[in-house]
């Protein structure tokens, strides 16, 4: 039991710093682009549309040679040490196309280090530890929009509007990176095992989608990338095109209240099964495009309100479907069956989500160079495409078997 506490703590420490490095810089982006390098709504989702790029190429590879090749931590500490390096360059470049390059490079780079941070996690701890550990990350994410807002923010003015969170996002690079080398050794399980064409596109992964219930849970992974997307990538411009101050800092109340929501997962799949905790998360993101179109800069109320269900739309999805993916794959295919959830989720999700909410964005953009966004109208369709997700998952998705939470398939 000490055991498993001491590396609890660790864990929570490795995702702390994990999704304190996309939180310095992932949701202040699209204000950068829009308002600092003066770049239209079309750009900025296509930029962010990289991050799915590089989830759809690199995640099957990495986690075969998590899985073959060398220990996870070390994986993880070249590949954060790399982001690192990679990250400070961006943070220096203001031309669009070599931006646009050197995101994408960074993208191929970083995106596999969170499939396998959850990998490893449930490698060395039962199941049912998993959503304390991913907790963690959680307070990262906050702590680094309030660095942003609270710390930068004395020092640098319209700091959202600057590279300094690309920086700041570097530097917590450099220090996971680091700290990936002193995690406990994962045993690599297929060790000196031949490599096949079928390791190579993961084909042992591939065979979930015999299950009808699975395929539905990805196809609601890639979908959910929509309203996901729009959030990212225009949220923080839309508070800052009205008038919000601080926004950087607001927005980390949806990831306070991802923590709270976060500690009652285990328990509420206990209660009320996989399918409805995942049905409400799509649920609550369709409440919460409703709400975003009737915002305005004085209805702050409805502002805090808004971002607070943040916890109930992405841990009751997100979270509880790391825990299923885990649940479904075998002790021999975990990395590479999280790098398949994360390729649809994180990859095909977030490419396809970003070109459509740049798509919805563009369509109701004005003005003689653009940059003017019919807001309601924008929050609107997003809100309705959210509603039809919703409903087709309820529809289609059986799958009421029991799972054991206090197992770790390892």
């Amino acid at each position: 039991m000490n055991n498993e506490r001491s590396k609890q703590a660790r864990f929570s420490l490795m995702m702390l710093l994990q999704y304190f490095t996309r939180g310095a810089w992932f949701v202040t982006l699209g204000t950068y682009l829009g308002k600092g390098l003066e770049q239209s709504g079309s750009f900025i989702g296509d930029s962010y549309s990289l991050f799915g790029i590089g989830a759809i190429i690199t995640p099957f590879f990495v986690g075969m040679i998590a899985d073959r090749f060398f220990a996870t931590q070390r994986v993880l500490g070249v590949l954060n040490i790399g982001a690192a390096l990679l990250m400070l360059v961006l943070s220096k470049v203001t031309d669009p196309s070599a931006f646009f390059w050197i995101l994408f490079a960074y993208c191929i780079v970083y995106t596999p280090t969170e499939a396998l941070s959850n990998s490893i996690v449930f490698h060395h701890l039962p199941r049912k530890y998993f959503p304390y550990v991913r907790l963690f990350g959680t307070i990262g994410w906050v702590l680094a929009s309030l660095s942003v807002n609270m710390v930068l923010g004395h020092f640098v003015p319209d700091v959202e509007m600057t590279a300094v969170p690309l920086m700041l996002s570097a530097g917590a690079s450099i220090v996971l990176g680091i700290y990936n080398f002193t995690l406990p050794k994962t045993e690599v399980q297929r060790k000196g095992e031949p490599v096949t064409l079928n390791d190579i596109i993961s084909i042992d992964a591939l065979r979930m989608l015999k299950d009808p219930s699975f395929v539905v849970f990805l196809g609601a992974c890639l979908l959910i990338g929509i309203p996901i997307q729009m959030y990212f990538a225009f949220f923080n411009l839309f508070l800052n095109d009205i008038g919000v101050a601080n926004v950087a800092s607001k927005m980390s109340l949806g990831q306070v209240s991802e923590a709270a929501f976060m500690v009652f997962i285990p328990w509420m799949i206990a209660r009320v099964g996989l399918k409805w905790m995942m049905a409400l998360g799509l649920a609550f993101w369709s409440i919460r495009y409703f709400m975003f179109a009737y915002i305005t800069v004085g209805s702050e109320a409805l502002i805090i309100f808004a971002i607070l269900i943040h916890g109930a739309c992405y841990d009751f999805f997100n979270v509880t479907g790391s825990i299923y993916v885990d649940m479904k794959a075998g002790e021999k295919v975990r990395s590479a069956a999280q790098g398949l959830f994360m390729l649809v989720f994180l990859g095909l999700g977030k490419f396809v989500g970003s070109k459509v909410a740049g798509k919805i964005s563009s369509r109701y953009e004005s003005g003689a160079d653009g940059g003017e966004f019919d807001w309601e109208a924008i929050f609107n369709v997003t809100g309705v495409i959210t509603c039809v997700i919703t409903f087709l998952f309820i529809l289609m998705f059986r799958d009421r078997r029991k799972y054991d939470l206090d197992g770790k398939n390892g």
